[in-house]
């Protein structure tokens, strides 16, 4: 049987999709995982948090936790946060300070700007 060009596309379409799917699956048992669906941070890997996903409603991701000069969100809980996060930001690494910087939150390290550090 000979495929079309136009068949061959929804197939590899398809298959892509059945794959990312799979990748998606999170685990029933007690390993990490290291990138993909998470629901609680336990289940992710050093350095992330379980946050909720910015393009799939519902879906929580393991979220890298932000860095020197990444935006943040204020009310970030720490990690490990045993609850279910409700927005889709980690918090700051933990050296680092969620610190509002001209009229936006950043993760930034309290020693360098004292003056804004509450």
């Amino acid at each position: 049987m000979e495929c079309t060009g136009a068949q061959r596309q929804l197939f590899i379409i398809k298959s892509f999709f059945l794959l990312l799917f799979t990748l998606l699956l999170v685990s029933n048992g007690s390993s990490a995982v290291i990138t993909g669906a998470c629901e609680k941070d336990s289940q992710c890997g050093g350095g992330m948090c379980c946050a909720m996903s910015l393009w799939i409603r519902g879906l929580r991701m393991c979220t890298p936790m932000g860095q020197e000069g990444d935006e943040c969100h204020a009310m970030s809980h720490k990690v490990p946060f045993f609850g279910r996060r409700l927005h889709h930001m980690c918090p700051c690494l933990p050296n680092l300070s969620c610190l509002m910087l001209e009229g936006r939150f950043k993760c930034l390290s309290p020693y360098q700007f004292p003056d804004i550090y509450l």
